[in-house]
């Protein structure tokens, strides 16, 4: 029986047409992923079906009945639910409230929900009390709270929207487990991701939204995610290139068809050095070691100290240390104000429109200069000609630079923050916590050529990350942390993206 039949959806956002002629059906206990380039139109084709958003023109029915939600309150009572691509939890709730929140078991005693809700986090792989508050939570235990929550609901269609995005390999297969479930009790899933490989894993059948329409609708058996990248961009995807030239090259416009250009050649220099670093209770003892122009990559599990490590050299955690030096001079490692602290400039991809304004226009956001601030004519020109080539080169889908951040999609509003932030930052040593973040593969590629640009020009970059695939692409070396140390090192050299990406995975699961 099909779930959910869609037919000849339109939706635009003023002049900007996001989806066109969108026809797909879900079957019954079928999981079907949709994938697409950033700015496609996937999270509004899921915030359609979950009530967030109306669609202009076309049809949808559910079960044989018409379907036409006036609110996410709405859609969860006729029977969609699902989960955002950016989860916003009241912090006041209880992890118990939360997993209930919605459903029709919310006005139960909080006694009877903290033991189903116990059960319903157990299944996900959640070692979580019921009453700890949801304010007390890291962000990415979120997005593991509403997987919980998708078990509680009574509906007939689940859309996950980037879930995964933030999970380690472990957690992915915990949801991936819920999705099976959900499948084996006749309801339909609808998974948008952009990471294709670990999507490829769990779904019946992929659709392509390109160009606001589906392009390609097909059992995932059928696919791999080389076929896969190159159906989601509409051509060939250029393998990442490895560190190979022994001088810095000129760096082209990104194109995600062209072969693969070498990436400049990080120096001798030492940037950054680290001995013995510990944090009490947590960091055990880690040595760092970043040349000029490269980029070194941190992973390992959620308790493995790793996100300790991060807050250490960002200033924000206090930290002990045998000697750290910045460009040969020492410096201290402290969540202190003093001016010989470390204090690494630190880039996170905020919950709320990526840390930019989405009220503020593109040209503002990418204008260093105080907006209105007296100038001559030719410094504002030139202001605006290099925030059009950020543009051009980023590949923002937008019709001009006086649109709202907010009106752009949420990859390009990641890749304008990310781009803004390493112009700005002060220091030429940076933490970058995953870059790449819910992007597409081509828009992976032109963060990955921003990174080269900066290490090019002797900027060294340390990136904090869980995903496989994000620390592969970027990263010329990679620490895996286990029990407060590194435990680990994985060097990419010339090998290929899949044999790194395999023993990251495997490293992290030992």
């Amino acid at each position: 029986m099909t779930v959910l039949q869609v037919d000849g959806l339109k939706k635009s956002f003023g002049a900007r047409r996001v989806l066109r002629d969108v026809s797909f059906r879900i079957d019954e206990g079928e999981i079907v992923g949709l994938v697409g380039t950033n700015g496609a139109g996937k999270s509004t084709m899921g915030d359609i079906l979950a009530g967030i958003t109306a669609a202009d023109a076309g049809t949808m029915t559910l079960k044989g009945h018409p379907y036409a939600p006036l609110s996410a309150a709405d859609a969860r009572h006729l029977g969609v639910g699902g989960i955002e691509q950016l989860v916003r939890i009241d912090p006041g709730l209880t992890v118990a409230q939360a997993v209930f929140r919605g459903t029709p078991q919310a006005g139960r005693p909080q006694a009877e929900l903290r033991e189903q809700a116990q059960v319903l986090l157990t299944e996900v792989g959640l070692d979580l009390g019921p009453d700890t508050p949801v304010g007390e939570l890291p962000h990415f235990v979120h997005g593991l709270v509403e997987i919980a929550r998708m078990l509680a609901e009574d509906t007939d269609l689940v859309v996950l929207d980037e879930v995964s995005a933030a999970l380690l390999p472990g957690e992915v297969s915990g949801l991936h487990a819920v999705a099976g479930r959900l499948s084996r009790q006749g309801r339909g899933v609808l998974y948008i991701s952009h990471r294709l490989p670990e999507m490829l894993e769990v779904v019946d059948r992929v659709l392509v939204l390109r160009e606001g329409r589906i392009a390609l609708d097909s059992p995932a058996g059928a696919l791999d995610p080389v076929r896969l990248a190159a159906e989601t961009v509409g051509g060939p995807v250029a393998p990442p290139a490895r560190r190979m030239a022994p001088v810095p090259q000129p760096i082209g416009d990104a194109d995600a068809g062209a072969p693969a250009v070498p990436r400049p050649a990080r120096s001798d220099e030492v940037a950054l050095l680290v001995r013995n670093l510990r944090v009490p209770g947590a960091v055990e003892g880690v040595d760092l070691l970043v040349h000029r122009g490269e980029v070194v990559g941190l992973t390992g599990p959620r308790s493995s100290g790793l996100s300790e490590i991060a807050a250490a050299l960002s200033g924000e955690l206090p930290a002990i240390t045998d000697e750290v030096l910045l460009h040969g001079e020492p410096r201290l490692l402290a969540a202190r104000p003093e001016d010989d602290a470390l204090r690494l400039p630190a880039y996170r991809p905020d919950e709320d429109a990526y840390g930019v304004d989405p009220g503020e226009t593109i040209a503002r956001t990418l204008s260093q200069e105080r907006w209105g601030a007296l100038t001559d004519l030719r410094k504002e020109i030139d202001t605006l000609r290099g925030v059009i080539r950020t543009v051009h080169r980023m590949d923002v889908k937008t019709l001009s630079i006086r649109t709202a951040v907010g009106a752009l999609s949420g990859g390009d509003q990641h890749k304008l923050a990310l781009a803004r932030w390493m112009a700005n930052a002060a220091r030429d040593v940076v933490v970058l916590h995953e870059p790449t973040r819910g992007l597409d593969v081509r828009a992976r590629q032109q963060v990955r050529q921003l990174l080269d640009d900066a290490t090019a020009l002797g900027k060294a970059v340390v990136v904090v990350s869980v995903d496989p695939d994000e620390l592969a692409e970027c990263c010329d070396r990679i620490g895996v942390v286990s029990g407060g140390r590194v435990e680990r090192w994985i060097d990419t050299g010339d090998q290929a993206l899949d044999t790194v990406r395999d023993r990251i995975v495997a490293a992290t699961a030992a």
